[in-house]
């Protein structure tokens, strides 16, 4: 992704209020920054699927079918709040230079 069309600063801002998808910043990141962020993300992930699990309160009449796995449904439910934890094991990354995905052409 472009980030030329928005300056750094912009991004960031944007980013932690939760504007840009998981993908979306990843796609700001060079290629071999992207892993130690997708990796955050997935951490983040199952954090929201473990809290939801200890809520008691399954999607399933038959149980939580996620046992071990990332669900969707408490990603969904936490809308913004999921974009912005992601935004903020992103910002880190892309705060240094060469991380950035238009680095990768200078």
């Amino acid at each position: 992704m472009d980030t030329n069309a928005h300056a750094p600063d912009q991004l960031i801002a944007k980013a932690a209020e939760g504007r840009f998808t998981k993908d979306e910043l990843a796609g700001f990141l060079a290629i071999e920054s992207r892993r130690p962020f997708l990796d955050a993300c997935a951490r983040i992930e199952r954090q929201f699927t473990e809290d939801c699990a200890a809520k008691n309160d399954p999607c399933l009449e038959s149980g939580c079918s996620a046992k071990g796995e990332i669900c969707l449904q408490p990603l969904l439910h936490a809308g913004s709040a999921y974009f912005k934890a992601c935004a903020a094991a992103w910002l880190p990354i892309f705060s240094e230079p060469k991380n950035r995905a238009d680095q990768q052409n200078s």
